[in-house]
């Protein structure tokens, strides 16, 4: 993969993994959720990340994933597997499996628990790229792995990183990134700035509610291309509101409902998240009617 191959599909779902009430995956309903999402303007998908529970999974549950999704895009749009791990070699066995599979690219935070030192964490993206034959994207998501990467970072000058998924409100170091690294497809990974992470160089976004309103995202980045910022700054305030009241009730979970809510069988997240209690559900049931116009 190239980076100008992801430029072509901006709109990434950051896509949830849908589960019986016992914690096994719902296969099945995770053809229809793609096939819904595509339907509604998905442009690309990103499985196992977050919102997918990717580290709640094993190894044969995430392949899986891969190999249902695969069958249901059936080349209509492009696939990231996410197949960040505790282990190198767990690493590479995913990220195998997801080009055998035909991922466009493979993304990875960096190997946690453990402090790693710079050298071992680029050795691990190094090893990952040296053993596939397609794009690496670096997930940089440093409220949860304590690593942030910047355009300091070795890795940035590896022909085979070729992009960076940016889950972080640092917009100037996003900003210098884009300058510093033009080739690289730079991905914004937090919905609430989409609009924002735009205007400082990132020309994708993978989201968690995308899922449930891809729409929304789309006329946001249409305005922004179309010069009509007050309109794309409105739409992004209206995305917000949704997110905030998200995020309140837990994200994951108020995200998954909301697809319930939209008709389709998606279930719980998996232990230790805790179920929406029907206090929270109610809460998000209105501000799901709020963005009614982009579902």
């Amino acid at each position: 993969m190239v980076a100008s191959e992801t430029k072509k599909a901006e709109i990434f779902s950051a896509l949830l993994t849908p589960m019986h009430e016992s914690g096994a995956l719902n296969l099945p309903a995770l053809k229809a959720l793609v096939r819904h999402e595509m339907a509604h303007g998905v442009e690309g998908f990103y499985c196992c990340g977050s919102s997918g529970e990717g580290l709640l999974l094993d190894t044969s549950e995430r392949m899986a994933i891969v190999d249902t999704l695969s069958q249901e895009v059936s080349g209509k749009v492009p696939f990231i597997v996410h197949t960040g791990s505790l282990s190198t070699n767990e690493a590479i066995k995913l990220s195998l499996h997801a080009q055998d599979r035909g991922a466009q690219a493979v993304s990875l935070i960096p190997p946690i628990y453990y402090h790693y030192s710079e050298s071992e964490i680029q050795h691990y993206y190094e090893d990952v790229a040296d053993a596939v034959d397609l794009g690496v994207i670096v997930y940089n998501i440093p409220q949860f792995t304590g690593i942030s990467f910047s355009k300091k970072n070795p890795l940035m000058h590896n022909p085979k990183i070729v992009g960076i998924k940016h889950t972080s409100s640092n917009l100037y170091e996003l900003e210098r990134i884009a300058q510093a690294f033009p080739d690289k497809t730079l991905f914004n990974g937090f919905d609430e700035i989409w609009l924002y992470s735009m205007a400082a160089g990132a020309t994708a976004t993978i989201g968690t509610t995308v899922n449930v309103c891809p729409k929304l995202y789309r006329a946001i980045r249409d305005s922004f291309l179309a010069g009509d910022m007050p309109k794309a700054q409105a739409l992004q305030h209206k995305a917000n509101d949704f997110i905030e009241t998200l995020v309140q009730q837990g994200i994951f979970s108020a995200t998954k409902y909301c697809m319930e809510l939209l008709g389709l069988e998606i279930g719980p997240c998996k232990k230790p998240f805790d179920r929406l209690t029907e206090d929270k559900k109610k809460i998000v049931e209105v501000a799901l009617q709020k963005i009614e116009g982009y579902l």
